[in-house]
């Protein structure tokens, strides 16, 4: 099951006289990283709120975010009078020295951290029980969102990946005749550099089958079947971290393709191999959104 790294999740419920808000959005990254915004007290909740996420969204950047509102008309925040009080004084002083006009210093004061500083509050048992019940059916409603993109993805991908196999199967009405070609070419090479006196026919025979099967491509096709095959197999299965199996994948065909492209010498088939790189572009682009 294919599963975007890209979502957006949200609950919202109260408890006791306060509401609670819980957003959590995910972008495609190879590493994870996860930033969280936070009440203060809600700090020391911090580590087991990041394995918990983790052990949900498994990778991408996370941008997870707790907001808390009073309902019964309770501030939730207030002022630190004495900080706001030395900032005051401090600039008011600076300001002197350099006999800088008088100014209104609250602007400023008030953007310092700490000055405005939330409640300390201890959260009882039952209440980050319930908290974290709403973060479970955040998540779970990011997750939703990644599964409907994650389709959307899997068939663009299914596409592509059949898309290649179908070019490989264009290649087929060409390939006796880049074998003529091939043994025309190499023929006249010889016969305009060497002197055909003194070539030994069964050795030139030999040579020219030897150059013709160092050309061949049948193994490069055999592998880009059954790489395309694999792929198609994963991305049918019910694991839901395909992202990095399926780039390795996606690197085996593109080496068999460009091998195919190199070894082909003939411009009927190196026009399908191009077409085939595009589809594998696009295939590699959509694959750095897959979880």
């Amino acid at each position: 099951m294919v599963y975007s790294m890209t979502g957006y999740g949200k609950a919202k419920g109260e408890y006791k006289g306060r509401s609670y808000t819980i957003d959590i959005r995910t972008l495609n990254g190879k590493s994870t990283d996860i930033r969280m915004k936070l009440p203060n007290h809600f700090k020391p909740k911090e580590i087991e709120l990041r394995s918990f996420i983790l052990e949900k969204v498994h990778r991408g950047k996370i941008d997870f975010n707790i907001q808390t509102l009073s309902t019964d008309g309770d501030l939730d925040y207030g002022l630190n009078m004495k900080l706001i009080e030395t900032y005051y004084q401090q600039l008011k002083s600076f300001a002197a020295d350099k006999e800088m006009p008088p100014q209104d210093f609250l602007q400023t004061i008030i953007r310092i951290p700490n000055v405005v500083m939330a409640k300390d509050e201890d959260l009882s048992d039952e209440e980050w029980k319930y908290i974290m019940s709403l973060v479970d059916d955040a998540l779970d409603n990011l997750n939703e969102f990644r599964e409907d993109e994650g389709l959307s993805l899997k068939n663009d991908l299914l596409s592509r990946v059949e898309s290649i196999i179908q070019l490989q199967a264009d290649i087929i009405p060409h390939e006796e005749q880049r074998r003529v070609d091939l043994s025309t070419r190499l023929h006249k090479l010889v016969e305009d550099n060497l002197s055909t006196e003194n070539v030994d026919k069964n050795r030139l025979e030999q040579e020219i089958v030897y150059y013709l099967e160092k050309l061949d491509i049948h193994e490069e096709k055999v592998r880009l079947k059954q790489h395309c095959q694999y792929f198609l197999d994963e991305l049918n299965s019910n694991k839901k971290q395909l992202g990095k199996k399926l780039n390795f994948i996606s690197q085996e065909m593109g080496r068999e393709i460009n091998t195919l492209g190199a070894k082909a010498q003939y411009s009927s088939i190196q026009q399908i191999v191009v077409k085939m790189k595009v589809e594998l572009d696009q295939i590699k682009e959509q694959l750095a959104n897959v979880l």
